[in-house]
Protein backbone atom coordinates (compact mmCIF):
# COMPACT_ATOMS: atom_id res chain seq x y z
CA UNK A 1 0.00 0.00 0.00
CA UNK A 2 3.09 2.31 1.09
CA UNK A 3 4.82 1.82 -2.57
CA UNK A 4 1.28 2.43 -4.30
CA UNK A 5 0.23 5.34 -2.33
CA UNK A 6 3.94 7.04 -3.46
CA UNK A 7 2.77 6.06 -7.35
CA UNK A 8 -0.13 7.84 -6.87
CA UNK A 9 1.01 11.01 -5.67
CA UNK A 10 3.97 11.22 -7.55
CA UNK A 11 1.62 11.03 -10.85
CA UNK A 12 -0.38 13.86 -9.54
CA UNK A 13 2.45 15.72 -8.55
CA UNK A 14 3.54 14.69 -12.32
CA UNK A 15 -0.09 16.13 -13.56
CA UNK A 16 0.26 19.10 -11.50
CA UNK A 17 3.63 19.94 -13.20
CA UNK A 18 2.62 19.39 -16.91
CA UNK A 19 -0.49 21.84 -15.64
CA UNK A 20 1.31 24.72 -14.47
CA UNK A 21 3.45 24.38 -17.73
CA UNK A 22 0.85 24.56 -19.84
CA UNK A 23 -0.64 27.46 -18.20
CA UNK A 24 2.94 29.36 -18.42
CA UNK A 25 3.05 28.91 -22.09
CA UNK A 26 -0.67 29.72 -22.69
CA UNK A 27 0.43 33.01 -20.73
CA UNK A 28 3.84 33.36 -22.77
CA UNK A 29 2.14 33.01 -25.94
CA UNK A 30 0.20 36.88 -25.18
CA UNK A 31 3.58 38.88 -23.62
CA UNK A 32 5.24 40.77 -25.30
CA UNK A 33 8.74 40.01 -26.77
CA UNK A 34 11.82 41.82 -28.58
CA UNK A 35 11.22 45.06 -29.24
CA UNK A 36 8.07 45.52 -27.67
CA UNK A 37 9.20 43.66 -24.89
CA UNK A 38 12.08 46.67 -24.68
CA UNK A 39 9.28 49.26 -24.12
CA UNK A 40 7.21 47.31 -21.81
CA UNK A 41 10.14 47.02 -19.58
CA UNK A 42 11.23 50.61 -20.13
CA UNK A 43 7.85 52.57 -19.49
CA UNK A 44 8.28 50.38 -16.16
CA UNK A 45 10.91 51.34 -14.97
CA UNK A 46 10.71 54.57 -15.88
CA UNK A 47 7.41 54.70 -13.85
CA UNK A 48 9.26 53.02 -10.93
CA UNK A 49 11.89 55.39 -10.62
CA UNK A 50 14.35 52.94 -11.88
CA UNK A 51 16.16 55.55 -14.39
CA UNK A 52 19.12 53.48 -15.15
CA UNK A 53 17.08 50.33 -15.85
CA UNK A 54 14.83 52.26 -17.66
CA UNK A 55 17.35 54.28 -19.94
CA UNK A 56 19.22 51.06 -20.92
CA UNK A 57 15.41 49.73 -22.03
CA UNK A 58 14.51 52.78 -24.11
CA UNK A 59 18.24 52.48 -25.67
CA UNK A 60 17.30 49.04 -26.92
CA UNK A 61 14.06 50.18 -27.91
CA UNK A 62 15.36 52.25 -30.29
CA UNK A 63 17.79 50.24 -31.97
CA UNK A 64 16.06 47.45 -32.69
CA UNK A 65 12.92 49.05 -33.46
CA UNK A 66 14.23 51.95 -36.09
CA UNK A 67 10.24 52.54 -37.21
CA UNK A 68 8.54 52.12 -33.81
CA UNK A 69 5.33 53.95 -33.07
CA UNK A 70 6.71 54.93 -30.07
CA UNK A 71 10.25 56.40 -30.45
CA UNK A 72 9.84 59.92 -29.38
CA UNK A 73 8.84 58.91 -26.48
CA UNK A 74 11.95 57.17 -26.18
CA UNK A 75 14.13 59.56 -26.99
CA UNK A 76 11.81 62.49 -24.70
CA UNK A 77 12.79 60.00 -21.77
CA UNK A 78 16.33 59.54 -22.59
CA UNK A 79 16.60 63.16 -22.96
CA UNK A 80 14.97 63.82 -19.38
CA UNK A 81 16.86 60.97 -17.67
CA UNK A 82 20.31 62.38 -18.98
CA UNK A 83 19.76 66.04 -18.47
CA UNK A 84 17.08 65.75 -15.06
CA UNK A 85 18.09 62.59 -13.56
CA UNK A 86 22.14 62.41 -14.68
CA UNK A 87 23.14 65.76 -15.03
CA UNK A 88 24.65 64.74 -18.73
CA UNK A 89 23.39 67.96 -20.62
CA UNK A 90 26.50 66.90 -23.18
CA UNK A 91 24.56 63.73 -23.66
CA UNK A 92 21.07 65.20 -23.82
CA UNK A 93 22.12 67.12 -26.62
CA UNK A 94 23.44 64.69 -28.25
CA UNK A 95 20.11 62.85 -27.69
CA UNK A 96 18.03 65.60 -29.33
CA UNK A 97 20.78 66.58 -31.86
CA UNK A 98 19.91 62.98 -33.49
CA UNK A 99 16.17 63.09 -32.57
CA UNK A 100 15.87 66.61 -34.49
CA UNK A 101 17.01 64.96 -37.86
CA UNK A 102 14.77 62.11 -37.29
CA UNK A 103 11.71 64.05 -37.12
CA UNK A 104 13.23 66.78 -39.30
CA UNK A 105 10.26 66.12 -41.79
CA UNK A 106 7.49 66.77 -39.39
CA UNK A 107 7.97 69.91 -38.10
CA UNK A 108 4.66 69.35 -35.28
CA UNK A 109 6.73 66.80 -33.60
CA UNK A 110 9.88 68.37 -34.43
CA UNK A 111 9.25 71.96 -32.34
CA UNK A 112 9.19 70.97 -28.81
CA UNK A 113 12.46 69.23 -29.44
CA UNK A 114 14.05 71.73 -31.19
CA UNK A 115 13.23 74.08 -28.50
CA UNK A 116 14.70 72.05 -25.74
CA UNK A 117 18.06 72.29 -27.55
CA UNK A 118 18.36 75.37 -27.83
CA UNK A 119 16.92 75.93 -23.79
CA UNK A 120 20.30 73.10 -24.07
CA UNK A 121 23.00 75.16 -25.79
CA UNK A 122 22.05 78.02 -23.50
CA UNK A 123 22.83 76.60 -20.30
CA UNK A 124 25.98 75.04 -22.24
CA UNK A 125 27.12 78.90 -22.67
CA UNK A 126 26.16 78.21 -27.11
CA UNK A 127 24.24 80.85 -27.73
CA UNK A 128 24.78 80.79 -31.13
CA UNK A 129 24.00 77.20 -31.71
CA UNK A 130 20.97 78.44 -28.99
CA UNK A 131 19.78 81.03 -31.60
CA UNK A 132 20.42 78.70 -34.89
CA UNK A 133 17.85 75.90 -33.03
CA UNK A 134 15.42 78.68 -31.86
CA UNK A 135 15.24 80.42 -35.50
CA UNK A 136 14.44 76.75 -36.80
CA UNK A 137 11.77 76.82 -34.36
CA UNK A 138 10.63 79.51 -36.38
CA UNK A 139 10.81 78.01 -39.33
CA UNK A 140 8.78 74.75 -37.64
CA UNK A 141 6.03 76.74 -35.95
CA UNK A 142 3.54 76.19 -38.95
CA UNK A 143 1.28 79.72 -38.33
CA UNK A 144 1.51 79.08 -34.58
CA UNK A 145 1.57 82.42 -33.24
CA UNK A 146 2.08 81.33 -29.20
CA UNK A 147 5.65 79.01 -30.66
CA UNK A 148 6.58 81.93 -32.80
CA UNK A 149 6.63 84.29 -29.54
CA UNK A 150 8.22 81.67 -27.48
CA UNK A 151 10.97 81.07 -29.75
CA UNK A 152 11.15 84.86 -30.28
CA UNK A 153 11.70 85.67 -26.75
CA UNK A 154 13.92 83.67 -26.11
CA UNK A 155 16.13 84.83 -28.96
CA UNK A 156 15.39 88.35 -27.33
CA UNK A 157 17.45 87.46 -24.72
CA UNK A 158 20.26 85.36 -26.21
CA UNK A 159 20.80 87.92 -28.61
CA UNK A 160 20.57 90.81 -25.34
CA UNK A 161 22.92 88.34 -23.78
CA UNK A 162 25.49 88.36 -26.82
CA UNK A 163 25.70 92.79 -26.67
CA UNK A 164 22.95 92.77 -29.63
CA UNK A 165 20.31 94.56 -27.90
CA UNK A 166 18.88 96.11 -31.06
CA UNK A 167 18.13 92.93 -32.42
CA UNK A 168 16.64 92.59 -28.75
CA UNK A 169 14.25 95.34 -28.76
CA UNK A 170 13.19 94.41 -32.35
CA UNK A 171 12.03 90.92 -31.32
CA UNK A 172 10.46 92.13 -27.94
CA UNK A 173 8.70 94.68 -29.57
CA UNK A 174 7.20 92.31 -32.05
CA UNK A 175 6.50 89.58 -29.21
CA UNK A 176 4.65 92.32 -27.10
CA UNK A 177 2.51 92.93 -30.28
CA UNK A 178 1.91 89.19 -31.28
CA UNK A 179 1.29 87.95 -27.57
CA UNK A 180 -2.36 86.49 -27.55
CA UNK A 181 -2.61 86.10 -23.54
CA UNK A 182 -1.53 89.07 -20.96
CA UNK A 183 1.53 86.47 -19.27
CA UNK A 184 3.44 86.00 -22.24
CA UNK A 185 2.55 90.26 -22.98
CA UNK A 186 3.47 91.24 -19.83
CA UNK A 187 6.50 89.28 -19.96
CA UNK A 188 7.81 90.00 -23.01
CA UNK A 189 7.60 93.77 -21.93
CA UNK A 190 9.13 92.75 -18.68
CA UNK A 191 11.94 92.01 -20.86
CA UNK A 192 11.78 94.64 -23.34
CA UNK A 193 11.88 97.38 -20.41
CA UNK A 194 14.67 95.53 -18.96
CA UNK A 195 16.70 95.64 -22.34
CA UNK A 196 15.60 99.32 -22.89
CA UNK A 197 17.15 99.96 -19.15
CA UNK A 198 20.42 98.58 -20.21
CA UNK A 199 20.89 100.99 -23.19
CA UNK A 200 20.01 103.53 -19.93
CA UNK A 201 17.02 104.12 -21.95
CA UNK A 202 15.16 104.67 -18.54
CA UNK A 203 11.85 107.02 -19.86
CA UNK A 204 10.92 104.50 -22.57
CA UNK A 205 11.41 101.89 -20.13
CA UNK A 206 9.19 103.73 -17.01
CA UNK A 207 6.46 104.07 -19.81
CA UNK A 208 6.30 100.09 -20.52
CA UNK A 209 6.86 99.35 -16.59
CA UNK A 210 3.70 101.20 -15.51
CA UNK A 211 1.69 99.50 -18.32
CA UNK A 212 2.16 96.27 -17.14
CA UNK A 213 1.23 97.48 -13.77
CA UNK A 214 -2.08 98.64 -15.03
CA UNK A 215 -2.35 95.50 -16.62
CA UNK A 216 -4.97 93.14 -14.06
CA UNK A 217 -4.03 89.90 -15.20
CA UNK A 218 -0.45 90.24 -15.34
CA UNK A 219 1.09 87.46 -12.77
CA UNK A 220 2.13 88.69 -9.51
CA UNK A 221 6.41 87.85 -10.36
CA UNK A 222 6.16 90.20 -13.12
CA UNK A 223 4.73 93.26 -11.31
CA UNK A 224 7.08 92.33 -8.68
CA UNK A 225 10.42 92.18 -10.66
CA UNK A 226 9.01 95.19 -12.81
CA UNK A 227 8.16 97.27 -9.42
CA UNK A 228 12.03 96.38 -9.03
CA UNK A 229 13.23 97.77 -12.37
CA UNK A 230 11.14 100.47 -11.87
CA UNK A 231 13.01 101.78 -9.03
CA UNK A 232 16.10 101.30 -10.31
CA UNK A 233 14.38 103.75 -13.07
CA UNK A 234 13.34 106.29 -10.62
CA UNK A 235 16.96 105.82 -9.13
CA UNK A 236 18.76 106.73 -12.04
CA UNK A 237 16.76 109.59 -12.54
CA UNK A 238 17.77 111.03 -9.48
CA UNK A 239 14.41 110.59 -8.08
CA UNK A 240 14.88 108.54 -4.79
CA UNK A 241 12.02 109.38 -2.68
CA UNK A 242 9.99 107.35 -5.76
CA UNK A 243 12.15 104.30 -5.99
CA UNK A 244 12.26 104.33 -2.05
CA UNK A 245 8.78 104.55 -2.10
CA UNK A 246 8.34 101.30 -4.40
CA UNK A 247 10.98 99.33 -3.15
CA UNK A 248 9.27 99.57 0.38
CA UNK A 249 5.52 98.62 -1.21
CA UNK A 250 7.20 95.23 -2.49
CA UNK A 251 9.26 94.39 0.23
CA UNK A 252 6.46 91.81 1.66
CA UNK A 253 6.59 90.27 -1.87
CA UNK A 254 9.79 90.21 -3.10
CA UNK A 255 11.35 86.70 -3.43
CA UNK A 256 14.56 87.77 -1.44
CA UNK A 257 13.54 90.74 1.01
CA UNK A 258 17.11 91.01 2.22
CA UNK A 259 17.98 92.06 -1.27
CA UNK A 260 15.15 95.15 -0.80
CA UNK A 261 17.10 95.65 2.70
CA UNK A 262 20.39 96.05 0.49
CA UNK A 263 18.91 98.03 -1.96
CA UNK A 264 17.16 100.50 0.64
CA UNK A 265 20.53 100.69 2.54
CA UNK A 266 22.27 101.91 -1.21
CA UNK A 267 20.24 103.60 -2.72
CA UNK A 268 20.88 107.43 -4.01
CA UNK A 269 24.87 105.83 -4.37
CA UNK A 270 25.90 105.48 -8.29
CA UNK A 271 25.12 102.32 -10.16
CA UNK A 272 26.88 101.61 -12.94
CA UNK A 273 24.04 99.04 -14.52
CA UNK A 274 20.52 98.33 -13.56
CA UNK A 275 20.69 96.10 -10.00
CA UNK A 276 17.53 94.22 -11.46
CA UNK A 277 18.31 90.67 -12.08
CA UNK A 278 17.37 88.37 -14.77
CA UNK A 279 14.17 86.37 -15.17
CA UNK A 280 15.52 84.35 -18.06
CA UNK A 281 18.14 81.43 -17.40
CA UNK A 282 21.56 81.84 -19.19
CA UNK A 283 22.38 85.57 -18.89
CA UNK A 284 25.00 84.99 -16.34
CA UNK A 285 27.20 83.43 -18.48
CA UNK A 286 30.21 85.58 -19.61
CA UNK A 287 29.01 87.36 -23.68
CA UNK A 288 30.28 85.43 -26.21
CA UNK A 289 32.09 87.50 -29.22
CA UNK A 290 29.88 89.58 -31.54
CA UNK A 291 28.91 87.01 -34.13
CA UNK A 292 26.64 87.99 -37.33
CA UNK A 293 23.70 90.49 -37.08
CA UNK A 294 20.30 88.51 -37.05
CA UNK A 295 17.91 89.04 -38.75
CA UNK A 296 14.78 90.57 -36.88
CA UNK A 297 11.64 88.67 -38.57
CA UNK A 298 13.75 85.32 -38.75
CA UNK A 299 16.69 85.87 -37.19
CA UNK A 300 18.88 82.60 -37.65
CA UNK A 301 22.37 82.83 -35.97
Amino acid sequence: MGVLSRSINQVILLALACALVLALAACDRGAPSGSALDLSIARDAYAGGYFLEAEQAYERYLQSDPQGKHRLEAWTRLVEISSGVKGDSGKAVTLLETATLEYNSRPEVNWPLLFRLGELYELQGQRRKALDAWGRCLDTSSGDMGKTVQAQMRMAVANRALGKRDVAVELLTQCVAQAKDVETKSRAMYELAQTLALSWQWAKAITILDEIQALDKAPQDVKVMSSYLLADAYEAQRNIPKAREILLSIKDTYPNPEVIVARLATLGQVHVAPATPQIQPGDAIPPEADVKASRVRNPRR
